[in-house]
């Protein structure tokens, strides 16, 4: 996993006094990255229009311009006349080097092959004018091939989108990825993300951080190594069904199908479940993991026996989150797996804050590492990048697709982090390599980005291998 930062402002302050680096220097390092990138890309003599504002991130496209010119045809548009005295130098270098100012936006954004977005940096943190807005616009309508200079420029450093955003093919961030690049706000506006270094290495730039980006190499599988063993060495899970019970059988075959030896569902019903799953009337010593809540409902809640499942390892989902009962379960055996919706709702109850879907979505990672530095279970906030949260540490998700927004697809999940449980994973490493699995099982979807069923999430596990 690699490091994120909510500010990479005290990364720059460190590198300059240890190893007495301008910050001149490392903005010079900074420009030869998107340069080098630039180089890679495009064929020379081909067009590229950078959009600057006053500050360090257009004097970092200034910079760019200076050192590409030459090789590319390079002009730039000042979107603002008050410059910070980086980017007025890095304005006259670019000037001497026969980097030309154009005062045409609409003729510049035809033209260009490559547009650089330099406007605002991390550091922005108001809503942006009407005219920014309007800029803005003009740059995603256009054709070229754009790439914003640390961040896309409306995105905030928590990752909000302040009134409009710049649409990235490519965001080059500088030294370090920062946090903001991967809200769900940002998702859409990112592109690729590549960090560009300083002229430091990762080890000697970065500082430890509460912040984390979870990588394919995180992915542990559940593979078998031993051969003298039987049913039992995987643990025995168990679901406990109520009003839905179809979100009980995903659960149970995705838990099954990810390793787990036993799998019982715990209903007095006639359920018709598949012939590998087992169904009985109540829960067993044996039985060593559970799930609860996913399609559960109303009534199922309040009948719902809170003392026989402590001391079992457990997945708590969807209804169970509407319900007092479930104060009465967190611990460190226990994974949470809520959608939004649902953690507002838990939030409530647990006395944090009384908060709508949007505000929210807005404050992503500020919830969620609150909640978790009260209580000790483990958080897995669903979304466009899941955010999984432990004792205050937040490690992010990122290879959620659009394609997984279908009824069904939390109750495969929960049957991942009930599966590695039941088979011995701390909570912690079962929610990361579920959350990852989930994801990348659909590596290989060929259908259409609509037609997913959740049953296309266990076939696509089955075939998982780490790469």
């Amino acid at each position: 996993m690699k490091n994120l930062y909510l500010d990479t402002r005290i990364l720059d302050e460190r590198a300059s006094k240890k190893f007495g680096l301008s910050e001149e220097l490392l903005m010079e390092n900074a420009a030869a990255g998107i340069a080098n990138f630039i180089r890679k890309k495009f064929k020379k003599g081909m067009r590229v229009l950078g959009i600057c504002g006053g500050g360090n991130n257009g004097a970092d496209v200034l910079c760019a311009l200076r050192m590409l010119e030459g090789e590319f045809e390079c002009e730039f548009i000042l979107a603002s006349q008050n410059l910070k005295l980086l980017a007025s130098k890095q304005l006259e270098r670019a000037k001497l080097a026969n980097v030309h100012e154009s005062h045409d936006i609409d003729i510049s954004l035809k033209e260009a092959d490559c547009v650089i977005d330099g406007l605002f940096g991390s550091g922005l943190n108001r809503n942006l004018d009407k005219n920014h807005i309007e800029l803005i616009s003009k740059i995603n309508k256009s054709p070229a091939y754009t790439i914003a200079c640390d961040m896309p420029s409306g995105l905030s450093s928590d990752g909000k989108v302040l009134g409009a955003c710049v649409k990235a093919d490519t965001t080059i961030t500088m030294g370090a990825r920062k946090l903001g690049l991967y809200s769900d706000a940002a998702k859409d506006f990112v592109g690729k993300i590549k960090v560009a270094d300083l002229g430091i290495s990762a080890q000697n730039y970065e500082c430890e951080s509460d912040y984390h980006l979870l990588e394919k190499r995180d992915l542990v599988l559940p593979n078998r190594k031993n051969q003298c063993v039987n049913k039992g060495d995987f643990g025995h899970a168990f679901i406990v069904s109520g009003e839905h019970i179809g979100a009980s059988k995903l659960c149970a075959k995705a838990a099954f199908a990810f390793g787990t030896g036993l799998v019982s569902v715990i209903s007095n019903e006639s359920l018709n479940l598949p012939t590998q799953i087992m169904q009985a009337s109540k829960i067993s010593d044996k039985m060593n993991a559970g799930a609860v809540g996913m399609g559960l409902g109303k009534k199922g809640v309040e009948e719902l026996d809170t003392q026989i499942l402590k001391g079992k390892k457990l997945v708590l989902d969807a209804d169970i989150f509407y319900s007092a009962k479930v104060l009465e379960l967190l611990n460190e055996n226990c994974v949470l797996t809520p959608h939004p919706k649902e953690f507002c709702s838990l939030l409530n109850l647990c006395n944090i804050a009384d908060i709508d879907v949007k505000t929210l979505q807005e404050n992503r990672f500020a919830y969620a590492k609150s909640w978790s530095e009260k209580f000790k279970a483990v958080l897995v906030l669903k979304g466009a990048n899941t955010i999984i949260a432990k004792d205050g540490k937040i490690y992010i998700m990122p290879y959620g697709k659009n394609i997984l927004a279908k009824g069904g697809s939390g109750d495969v999940l929960s049957g991942f982090v009930l599966a590695l449980l039941a088979q011995g994973y701390e909570p912690l490493n079962a929610a990361i390599s579920a959350t990852l699995a989930h994801a990348l099982s659909l590596r290989n979807f060929g259908k259409n980005s609509y037609a997913l069923e959740p049953t296309d999430i266990i076939k696509g596990v089955k075939c998982l291998r780490k790469k």
